[in-house]
């Protein structure tokens, strides 16, 4: 098992927020894969961006994750209409 130390408990937090952002990612490609779709993916991953924010840490890898399926999820949107 590896041992993960952090300098300091931002750095933890900082790492957990991005980490929770990869796993809500990594859940909602299921959907997209299946070209439904992930509604509820892109908005957890804005409001854990708003959290994030609100805090004070760096959240350009939870906009990143959820600028990727807002625009995946308009196009889904486009092509299929409304679900």
């Amino acid at each position: 098992m590896n041992v993960i130390t952090f300098i300091s408990s931002q750095d933890f937090t900082q790492a957990a927020f991005n980490r929770v952002a990869e796993l809500v990612s990594q859940n909602g490609q299921c959907a997209i894969d299946n070209f439904v779709p992930a509604f509820s993916t892109e908005q957890c991953l804005e409001h854990l961006a708003l959290v994030a924010s609100e805090m004070a840490y760096d959240y350009s890898l939870i906009d990143a994750h959820a600028d990727v399926y807002k625009k995946t999820n308009a196009e889904l949107k486009e092509e299929i209409g409304d679900c």
